[in-house]
């Protein structure tokens, strides 16, 4: 008899064979009672009893925990996957991240298998584990361009379901193959997985809008608002960031590309620290304005008519970390401050026209409009969005040029 064997027949035999031994001593009528009541709690601890002998254990020496999943769109449904999964050392190695942590980067190991789109890789992958796979430490699920034009409606109907992975996932887009990137090897001292998670996290602290599942949930299963995600490439022993991939529901229609239109889309998104913009106010001269505090604002005029007009107002104040010393002037200053906010005006609203032509919604200007609007007219949105006037207002304050104030 096992251990919970063993326990249930006691419990049951305390429970149970001993129901009388308090109530000798009490009323006739509260005995009945009494009884009636620890019968009832009896028959209520039999299921809990058979549900908890039921629980799977995860010890950590005894599984594999999956901490990235690629995906390759191959046609007629089928997908290339492949899982990485990282090995613990015993006590800690020299590169190992420090403070003896454990030694990951030599021992990751991957799999990969054909299945079919919206299919769970760890159950495809387990017949050829030579431990049980879990997905419940999984980071990042990345997509090829292929995947994500074939559209990811399964797989996001799969992951919204699954109780096992966190919120925190990030979905990303590939540029060229996700097998290859997850099986390739890099100057880190860390898991392939850790690596994409660090470089993307660190991103969004800065000029990259915040995106991981739980934003691309909201945004795909919400009103008049379409998912983005991360775009990264390989380039030789390193991964980089190289824009956004925009959907259209579960479907690849376009991307930003690089730094800067990554933050023109943050500013409209979220509020937000320590973004950076590069300005040339002149051939071969730049300025970097280094973003202290972003804030914006919306107000929507006329939200039900055939031709909307939305006004955004973004909010600026930063510093100058690189530049031409004239700008320690009070004329260049102010030259300085126009270009840029004349520049990310333009180019706000030049995005916005782009984002209406391919009928896609990342900034969830459907959504502004409805919550500005009584009486929202949600049905024919999609009709008067393309149609919709955006007008950018961009307000920049320079609070210092360096070590210096410039007032």
């Amino acid at each position: 008899m096992d251990q919970r064997a063993h326990f249930s027949h006691w419990f049951l035999s305390r429970l149970c064979l001993h129901p009388l031994s308090a109530d000798l001593a009490v009323a006739p009528k509260n005995k009945g009672r009494k009884i009636a009541m620890r019968k009832l709690l009896n028959i209520a601890a039999v299921p809990l009893l058979f549900l908890g002998g039921c629980m799977q254990d995860n010890i950590i020496d005894d599984i594999l925990m999956v901490e990235a999943e690629g995906y390759d769109y191959i046609g007629n449904d089928q997908v290339i996957g492949t899982i990485t999964t990282p090995n613990y050392a015993q006590g800690g190695v020299s590169g190992s991240g420090g403070g003896g942590g454990p030694a990951t980067a030599s021992m990751m190991t991957s799999a990969s298998a054909i299945t079919y789109d919206g299919r769970s890789l760890v159950e495809k992958l387990t017949p050829e584990g030579q431990k049980a796979i879990r997905a419940g430490k999984l980071r990042v699920q990345l997509f090829n361009e292929a995947l994500l034009r074939h559209g990811l409606k399964k797989l996001i109907h799969f992951r919204n379901q699954d109780p096992d992975v966190g919120r925190d996932l990030f979905l990303v887009m590939v540029d060229g193959n996700s097998k290859d990137l997850l099986q390739s090897t890099y100057q880190t001292a860390i898991p392939v997985s850790r690596y994409i998670y660090d470089l993307i996290f660190q991103n969004q602290q800065q000029n990259y809008p915040r995106s991981n599942l739980s934003t691309v949930l909201y945004n795909y299963y919400g009103y008049n608002t379409d998912p983005f995600m991360p775009i990264i490439k390989k380039e030789q022993d390193h991964i980089v960031l190289t824009g956004i991939a925009l959907l259209k529901r579960d479907q690849y229609v376009g991307r930003l590309n690089g730094q800067q239109e990554a933050f023109l889309l943050k500013t409209l998104i979220e509020n937000f620290n320590y973004g950076f913009y590069d300005y040339t106010f002149k051939p071969n001269q730049h300025v970097v304005l280094e973003n202290v505090n972003s804030s914006r604002h919306y107000d929507v005029k006329n939200g039900n008519s055939a031709e909307p007009n939305i006004y955004a107002t973004v909010t600026l104040k930063g510093y100058v970390r690189q530049g031409n010393p004239l700008l320690a002037t009070q004329d260049y200053y102010s030259e300085i401050q126009t270009g840029i906010q004349s520049e990310i005006k333009r180019a706000l609203e030049k995005m916005v026209v782009g984002f209406q032509k391919m009928d896609v919604d990342p900034i969830g200007i459907g959504d502004i409009a409805r919550s500005y609007t009584r009486h929202f007219d949600e049905r024919s949105w999609p009709e008067r969005y393309p149609r919709a006037h955006f007008h950018a207002k961009v307000k920049v304050m320079l609070v210092e040029t360096g070590i210096s104030n410039v007032r």
